[in-house]
């Protein structure tokens, strides 16, 4: 169920973390720990965890419990790289379940989507969406959660995409859960506040369904889930929403800790009210109370009361019609709140942040305390959850399960628990296309087949029309279905629009050749149009006599940046550039390339030289003094290198750098090696720069030499 609720009976009202009898306790677990909200699946349980933490080899994991006894059955390790989130918030995010094929499907810290086979633990198919969309890996680790519909997984995130994309935008992306194709790309504003991590509720209001959830620019959205159609927004912060919105009915009840929109007042819990279907659908304010903070956790609906736990963990409880208050602020733990709250068997179950917990009954006037405790040194950040008649708490220390023999629960269709939609046949005009893939890379004369599909106004799927109009805005043209690039282009891009009647669709395709590559920027107005990343941030200026791209610090939130030039396939290549630092006041930028996810960074104030995977754990670092004056073009290069095969495989990172003016040395001027190898990532250009300019010119990426003896 979306709305925080289960329908079970028996379950226990108190539990002892010690163990023992009658402690209700089945059974404890420090295998699956950390801030990861589980879910279980078939009578497995999947979480996501650090790996070998604290060691040159960590990284993250999505690990297999059987639910019943708590034996660990299989894990699956991935890098983390070229990422901004610490590991300590590795997890924010949690793993969603696909019944129907088995599958696991999780957003890994970097941005990296994986879809995993909940049997045997084996990757299906995965998109580094950092490198190949332009996500942001978040600031401080702020990571969204997957949801299925149907044949569809949909993720979202802070993208900063190519071409018409390349501002910032909470954007959410539909991928074929079997394959990982994309299927449809859509968006909310430019220039959001904030990176989110509102987890996404899948409903059906007036017989539309809709995918409603909290974005980085402090409004409340809904899409159609099976275009990505934007349907309403509803300004409800200044800053990102991180709660869940809880949808009851055509009811939505969102809540935020940040500056409201409409004066200085900080927090909220709003009531809206969603109407309508097609263009014609619309949110209304029903009710508002200003001043209350609840930043985090998702509140519930019981009967015709909402209940609400703010940061503070206290509890509100309103008519969830009117907004009257029945009651305001009631402690019952002393903490910080941030899971969301778990409604089942005439219960609700409240995880604290500090390690208290609670079990709470409702009643006539409020609510009873039956029972609480706190676990020492361990947070819940986690949300409860019960499957099969067993609940799970997770915390950093360790996982609970925690049940009697009495406990049952009934099995939930959750196409069902949507709600009915209205049948297709009183909707069977084609109101929208799309095309798929919605995003492709291709190489110079390179052709893929596109798929035509066909939608009506309420975002169900109908019969494609024969008549279906192809227009080609780039180099390309199309026969048929079949879409070819020309040949004699390189590092640009073409979108492809399809229209029936006034229905329309398009798909968009970055035309990028094989290496070598060599940019000098001369005749160019911008960087190339399929670099990912680059162009919000950089723009084209003459510099010394000649066209050069510069990391420009007039934007917003622009300080930090990463392009990536192509495919993410790519291994054992080098990437060099010339590079130019300015000076502000007595602050020097970083400047640096990456290459198979590694990154050589010229680093301004601290005057050192360092080759690094996971900026914000390092890892695998290493770094030598190196000072570099501003205003003077240096040549810098990085050449990545795999020993042996894998699970064996090593990778060997080499940097150089040197005046521009001078012979290239013939020695390295640092390397080093990661026993954890990244094995293939695009290549691209790494900058920090809150108030200097960044100069780069005449950038190379080639296939290794032989080795050097």
């Amino acid at each position: 169920m979306f709305n925080g609720t289960a329908q079970a009976t028996g379950l226990p009202s108190d539990w002892d973390p010690g163990g023992g009898e009658g402690s209700n306790l089945l059974w404890k677990s420090t295998e699956a720990t950390g801030i990861c909200t589980p879910v279980v699946m078939n009578g497995r349980l999947y979480s996501i965890q650090r790996s070998e933490e604290d060691t040159p080899r960590e990284g993250e994991k999505v690990v297999c419990l059987d639910a019943k006894t708590g034996e660990s059955l299989w894990e699956n390790r991935y890098n983390v790289y070229l990422s901004d989130v610490p590991a300590e918030r590795v997890g924010w995010t949690s793993p969603v379940a696909d019944v129907e094929t088995g599958n696991i499907y999780v957003l890994g810290a970097c941005a990296l989507f994986k879809c995993i086979n909940g049997e045997t633990g084996e990757t299906v198919w995965e998109v580094p969406l950092h490198e190949e969309f332009g996500m942001l890996s978040t600031y401080g680790g702020r990571t969204n959660f997957p949801v299925i519909h149907e044949h569809l997984v949909i993720i979202s995130g802070i993208i900063i995409n190519w071409g018409d994309y390349a501002k910032p935008n909470h954007r959410l992306m539909a991928f074929d859960k079997r394959t990982g194709e994309l299927v449809w790309f859509s968006g909310t504003r430019d220039l959001p506040e904030d990176t989110t991590y509102s987890a996404p509720s899948l409903v059906t209001i007036d017989g539309q369904r809709q995918l409603i959830l909290g974005a980085g620019d402090g409004s409340i959205w809904g899409f159609q889930p099976r275009t990505g159609k934007p349907l309403w927004h509803y300004e409800l912060s200044r800053r990102g929403i991180y709660a869940t919105p809880l949808v009851d009915g055509n009811m939505v009840f969102a809540t935020h800790s940040e500056e409201n929109t409409d004066g200085r007042s900080m927090g909220a819990v709003a009531a809206l009210r969603i109407s309508g279907t097609g263009n014609e659908t619309k949110v209304e304010e029903v009710w508002k109370r200003k001043e209350l903070i609840v930043g985090y956790s998702e509140p519930v609906v019981i009967g015709d009361r909402l209940y609400v736990v703010d940061d503070r963990c206290k509890m509100w409880i309103f008519d969830k019609m009117t907004g009257e208050p029945i009651v305001e602020q009631k402690g019952f733990v002393s903490s910080r709140q941030r899971s969301a709250l778990l409604a089942a068997d005439g219960k609700i179950y409240v995880l604290s942040e500090n390690g208290p917990w609670a079990i709470v009954e409702p009643t006539e006037d409020g609510f009873d305390v039956i029972s609480k405790g706190r676990i020492r040194d361990t947070q819940f950040a986690a949300s409860p959850i019960v499957a099969d008649g067993r609940l799970y708490f997770q915390s950093t220390s360790a996982l609970y399960c925690v049940s009697n023999e009495s406990a049952t629960q009934e099995a939930v269709d959750m196409a069902s628990s949507m709600g009915q939609e209205t049948p297709v046949s009183q909707n069977s005009d084609v109101a929208q296309l799309l095309i798929v893939p919605a995003e492709k890379i291709v190489q110079p004369g390179e052709s893929i087949d596109l798929t035509i599909r066909a939608f009506n106004r309420i975002g169900q799927q109908v019969e494609t029309p024969d008549s279906v109009m192809f227009d080609v805005s780039g180099p390309g043209a199309i026969t048929g279905n079949t879409f070819t690039a020309s040949s004699d282009v390189a590092h640009t891009g073409a979108t492809i629009t399809a229209q029936n009647g006034g229905a329309s669709g398009f798909a968009r395709v970055r035309i990028i050749p094989p290496l070598p590559w060599k940019f000098t920027f001369d005749g160019l107005s911008d960087p190339p149009l399929s670099w990912v990343g680059a162009r919000y941030r950089h723009v084209i200026r003459d510099v010394d006599g000649s066209p050069t791209l510069v990391k420009v610090v007039t934007i917003p939130k622009g300080a930090r940046s990463r392009s990536s030039m192509g495919p993410s396939n790519l291994s054992e290549y080098t990437i060099t550039a010339d590079v130019r630092g300015a000076r502000m006041g007595d602050k020097l930028p970083d400047i640096g390339v990456t290459a198979q996810g590694y990154a050589l960074d010229m680093m301004g104030e601290s005057q050192k030289l360092q080759i690094r995977t996971w900026d914000a754990q390092l890892r695998m670092a290493k770094a030598i003094d190196f000072p570099w004056k501003e205003d003077t073009w240096y040549r810098i290069k990085l050449r990545a290198e795999i020993e042996s095969e894998p699970p064996a495989a090593v990778a060997i990172l080499k940097g150089k750098v040197w005046p521009r003016e001078e012979q290239e040395p013939k020695e390295w001027t640092i390397i080093a090696r990661d026993e954890s190898p990244n094995m293939n990532a695009s290549p691209g250009l790494y900058g920090n720069a809150k108030d200097a300019e960044i100069y780069i010119d005449n950038v190379e990426v080639f296939a290794n030499e032989p080795p050097e003896y």
